[in-house]
């Protein structure tokens, strides 16, 4: 597909356009700054209404970013409908300590890959948004494009002709709700899982914790302190990073679907898990625990275990546990699903040297993970 000759990025903060000749193709593609430059209800349309995907959640982001990085929206358009879109970065990620500047296409703390076709399977939309993020990479010259949440399929297939690798990464939890009761919950579960959870849950009680679900983010600076302790010691980054000023900015724009679970002893906060819900879908992707005292209550566990409860309770069809602690996670049900990104390096020599290196990543997490 070719493009108008203008320079996307001649004036940073402005609608632009890729407007792209009649005769070649139906489409109208252009490039934003920001999410409000587009339609709302077309975008939330697209997307499907769902929570990490809105325009309200791609504003929190926007407005909450580390000025290194940069949001770029996608917007494929016929004849006035939105047909596809999606959301990239453009930020320098440091590799033996040199910056190197990328385009991350990602949706962070979401399942999903960034990039939304208004009909499934639609390739020839899916191809134009693939061609439009290697435009903006070439006219940021960046050294790298990353997809992450990088599908099968048909679409999978369109990034391998593309020269794009697939790279797995570290495989995310979730739990289907299926259950209309704790204790329906609990009686599904092997007979040592039901009996370690009973008796964490009855521990617990004995001495004196109290689990608390609330809407309250009054206390977000302390939440986040226990959120980034808890990313330093296990040594997680995320590509997005959630900085505090994220954390405020919860508040102010998803005030509505955010919820925490906090687990107190007397006045003492212990620890906590934050979660994003939408109605049917939740999100349990942060949390933070105080080590000082994580041992002697059992805080993780104790919060986890009541948090399926007050799923159940609310009506959720699938939880998201996100990585880690897998053995715990399977324990109390959850399903390991694999992901993975798609990477392509834009020196076409240096992209084939990565295949050999993407293919020995993959075998290595396939023999940990069993994926």
């Amino acid at each position: 597909m070719k493009y108008s000759d203008q320079n996307l990025f001649k004036a940073q903060n402005k609608h632009i356009s890729m407007n792209s000749p009649p005769e070649l193709s139906p489409f109208s593609v252009s490039i934003h700054a920001s999410i409000e430059e587009i339609d709302r209800s077309q975008w939330d349309s697209l997307v499907n209404n769902r929570l990490f995907h809105t325009a309200i959640w791609m504003k929190l982001l926007e407005v909450s970013l580390q000025e290194h990085v940069t949001p770029l929206y996608i917007a494929v358009e016929k004849e006035n409908q939105l047909m596809g879109a999606g959301v990239c970065y453009y930020t320098t990620e440091k590799k033996f300590g040199y910056p190197i500047p990328v385009i991350n296409c990602t949706y962070p703390l979401s399942e999903d890959m960034a990039l939304f076709t208004r009909s499934p399977d639609d390739g020839e939309v899916f191809s134009v948004l693939v061609e439009s993020l290697e435009t903006i990479a070439s006219e940021k010259k960046t050294w790298a494009l990353l997809i992450t949440k990088s599908p099968a399929g048909l679409y999978g297939e369109i990034l391998k002709e593309k020269g794009y690798h697939h790279l797995h990464l570290i495989p995310t939890t979730y739990l289907d709700i299926t259950w209309d009761t704790f204790q329906d919950y609990l009686k599904s579960l092997p007979r040592k899982a039901k009996k370690n959870i009973r008796h964490t849950l009855n521990q617990g009680r004995r001495k004196g914790l109290q689990i608390v679900h609330s809407q309250d983010l009054s206390d977000i600076e302390h939440l986040y302190e226990l959120f980034s302790a808890a990313m330093d010691r296990h040594g997680h980054t995320h590509l997005i990073p959630c900085t505090l000023e994220v954390f405020q900015n919860f508040a102010r724009y998803v005030s509505d679907y955010t919820y925490v679970a906090r687990c107190y002893r007397g006045d003492d906060l212990l620890g906590y898990w934050m979660y994003f819900f939408d109605g049917n879908i939740a999100s349990l992707a942060i949390s933070g625990i105080d080590k000082t005292y994580s041992k002697e209550y059992n805080t993780y566990f104790n919060i986890c275990y009541d948090t399926i409860r007050e799923m159940i309770e609310r009506g959720c069809e699938r939880a998201w546990f996100g990585i880690t602690t897998y053995e715990v996670k399977r324990r109390i049900g959850c399903t390991v699903k694999p992901t993975a990104a798609s990477v392509k390096i834009r020196n076409p020599l240096l992209n084939e040297l990565v295949e050999p290196v993407v293919t020995l990543r993959n075998y290595q997490l396939k023999k940990t993970y069993g994926e």
